[in-house]
């Protein structure tokens, strides 16, 4: 019986830290990230971050919030850029993730920076966060740290616009 009831402990245990771990996958190529998004969520968010960056860290739970709020039709993906720093890994931001308790999709971006600022349009400067509708037409961009209300006021009324 104390073995039965070790294993269910341990079962448990692993299942309940299985339930929490980050979704963080390694992308090097800037047009692969929306290959991470949800293919039937009506809104698109990007989030580039870094753990290094202040209002990036302070924006997060407002991040795991929308989330919440929104469900299955508003995507987010994180999209850090940690692997800016030398001696990099996605160990510190898959367990920064962790304790945050950031179930959203999040990519480490191993590639050149210069390319995803290309590709996004952006001169580097983070926070930024790009909202795209389900096709990927840009609709709403923001640089610097987010209004948590004000964005969800704003995802509400990009949600009633006709697709």
């Amino acid at each position: 019986m104390r073995k039965c009831a070790r294993f269910a402990a341990t079962f448990l245990s692993a299942l309940a830290l299985t339930a929490h771990a980050a979704d963080l996958r390694s992308i090097q190529e800037p047009k692969k990230i929306a290959s991470v998004f949800a293919r039937h969520a009506r809104l698109r968010v990007m989030n580039v971050w870094a753990m290094w960056c202040g209002p990036c860290v302070a924006e997060m739970p407002d991040f795991r919030v929308i989330d919440e709020t929104f469900g299955p039709e508003v995507a987010l993906v994180g999209v850090s850029l940690d692997d800016m720093l030398p001696d990099a890994s996605p160990d510190p931001v898959e367990k920064f993730l962790d304790q945050h308790k950031i179930a959203f999709p999040n990519v480490y971006y191993t590639g050149n920076p210069d390319a995803l600022g290309d590709y996004l349009r952006f001169n580097g400067e983070i926070p930024i966060t790009i909202v795209y509708d389900g096709a990927g037409k840009e609709l709403w961009r923001h640089q610097g740290r987010i209004d948590r209300n004000e964005t969800i006021a704003r995802l509400r009324e990009l949600l009633r616009r006709k697709p």
